[in-house]
């Protein structure tokens, strides 16, 4: 007796897992509803993200792949950076060296030191400057004031001339009729 009966447990189990199966194949599932369908839930509401800016990092800590870092960054006057300029200008001398100090910046105004050195006569010479920088064409104009010191025979002049993007040159034309170009770079 314990024998025949124990297959039929077995059975059982073995044809309500097939019942089930055959239901789950079937696709039985919920059945439909008449109802109004439902508006799409709305997605869930932003997260606010707050950045925080700092000051850019010193040029030389900037690493660029190509090696090129640009100096100063666009904005504002770059005279207030950049205070000595070195380089030399052109006049009925020759080439003669320069020296161009910023003293004061205020907003677009300047004042400034020219300093100049012929090499060959020994002449040299510093006098006051005052100008204007325009940030929308990145160009300078200074006219010439005050002696500091004056060696014989020279006269004052003015300039004008154009800031790299970069900060890397100053160059431009004395405003003289008898001389011709300028060239500045920032010392140091």
């Amino acid at each position: 007796m314990g024998t025949a009966n124990a297959p039929a447990p077995r059975r059982r189990s073995a044809l309500r897992r097939a019942a089930c199966a055959a239901l789950l194949l079937a696709g039985c599932g919920p059945a439909p509803t008449l109802a109004e369908p439902r508006a799409p839930e709305p997605p869930p509401a932003a997260e606010t993200v707050y950045i925080v800016l700092q000051d850019p990092p010193p040029a030389a800590a900037i690493t660029a792949a190509d090696g090129w870092v640009p100096e100063e960054f666009p904005g504002d006057n770059p005279f207030e950076r950049t205070r000595t300029w070195i380089g030399d200008y052109d006049c009925p001398q020759g080439t003669t060296e320069m020296t161009f100090r910023i003293l004061e910046v205020k907003g677009d105004r300047i004042k400034a030191v020219f300093g100049f050195h012929h090499a060959e006569s020994g002449a040299a010479g510093k006098y006051l400057m005052s100008g204007r920088y325009d940030a929308e064409t990145r160009t300078a104009s200074f006219s010439p004031g005050a002696w500091i010191e004056r060696p014989p025979n020279y006269v004052t002049v003015g300039m004008k001339g154009d800031l790299a993007f970069d900060g890397s040159l100053f160059a431009g034309r004395i405003e003289h009729p008898d001389c011709g170009a300028f060239r500045l770079r920032p010392a140091g």
